[in-house]
């Protein structure tokens, strides 16, 4: 059977199938798909708009974010420096690599202490509901320590895989 690979040269069937890290995303997107409808709906058909619907598919697009993010951290599909290895010796792409993993553990581990701090000083409401910012926060630093363990432990696999597996992409993490 002719496996078809993809740019990263992983076979494309398993590259495309969807695992337990993308559902939090793709759960907060069909939400928000719902919520805009409904402000479309309500704004342009019944004249008469939810005043909720737009301060909630503003949240919701926050935790699409921050949850595709922790997707994109496990497939190692993050913007990168894909474009100066192809220039640059073999030789020199692991260093590069673990300083890129490096860099970006250490801004989702501060990124996430931030949020945890912001969570935890918050006291407001959201204006149209009764919910508390305070839970958006949490969820963003949950999201932000998920994305700093998954980068640490990218990092260890790169720094105790052999260099001549180096020049290949990443293998995904399906733990």
């Amino acid at each position: 059977m002719n496996n078809v690979k993809n740019m990263h040269g992983l076979d494309a069937k398993k590259a495309e199938a969807i695992h337990w890290y993308d559902w939090p995303a793709l759960l907060l997107l069909a939400i928000l798909a719902v919520v805009v409808f409904a402000q479309f709906f309500t704004r342009y058909v019944l004249n008469d708009s939810w005043a909720w619907t737009e301060e909630v598919s503003r949240y919701l697009l926050i935790g699409v974010v921050f949850s595709g993010c922790l997707s994109v951290v496990f497939r190692r599909e993050h913007i990168r420096l894909e474009a100066v290895e192809s220039w640059v010796d073999t030789k020199n792409i692991k260093p590069m690599r673990l300083f890129s993993g490096s860099v970006s553990t250490l801004y989702y581990g501060f990124l996430a202490i931030a949020a945890f701090l912001l969570a935890s000083e918050s006291t407001q409401d959201l204006v149209s509901l009764a919910l508390p910012k305070a839970a958006i926060y949490a969820f963003i630093s949950i999201a932000l320590m998920a994305c700093a363990w998954v980068s640490l432990r990218n990092l260890i696999s790169t720094v105790t895989k052999p260099a001549r597996h180096q020049s290949d992409q990443s293998e995904l993490n399906h733990d």
